[in-house]
């Protein structure tokens, strides 16, 4: 009888000892994994910080990205007046690769041509990563006397 209840108070002991040292795992578990994941957080916000948003500006980066990228449609009654410029535009681009807005950092010089450069890029698609891009776009006005020979 009293190996029995030896044994018993031993598998007793045994069975509190499996539990205590789960729990003490379980909690070590849960401080590291917390660690960790502050660690990771931390490195994430450095990285974020150092590296800021990826900014195309320059034609090789920009072709590297560009999926899809018609010209503007140059109107007609502006180059039948012979009217044209160049400009430059910000896009913002979601992290799809689909853009975003469109905003004039220098005017082509008439607000016509601007809306129809910033209308033509809304419609662009880049690959995923940057997340803005500073785009020239010239509008060449054509050589020749408008309407010739047609016109004497």
């Amino acid at each position: 009888m009293e190996t029995r209840q030896r044994i018993q108070t031993k598998a007793r002991c045994d069975d509190e000892e499996v539990i205590m040292t789960t729990f003490h795992l379980s909690k070590l578990t849960h401080r590291a994994a917390c660690i960790i994941a502050a660690h990771l957080t931390l490195l994430a916000l450095a990285n974020a910080q150092t590296t800021g948003p990826k900014v195309i500006a320059d034609d090789k980066t920009f072709h590297a990205y560009a999926l899809y990228c018609p010209k503007p449609e140059y109107p007609i009654n502006l180059r039948s007046q012979r009217i044209g410029g160049s400009g430059v535009f910000l896009l913002h681009i979601a992290p799809n690769g689909t853009v975003q807005s469109a905003e004039t950092l220098k005017s082509t010089g008439h607000v016509e041509l601007d809306d129809v450069a910033k209308s033509a890029c809304l419609k662009w698609r880049f690959r995923p990563g940057p997340t803005e891009a500073k785009v020239p776009i010239q509008f060449k006005v054509p050589r020749g006397t408008p309407g010739w020979p047609f016109t004497r």
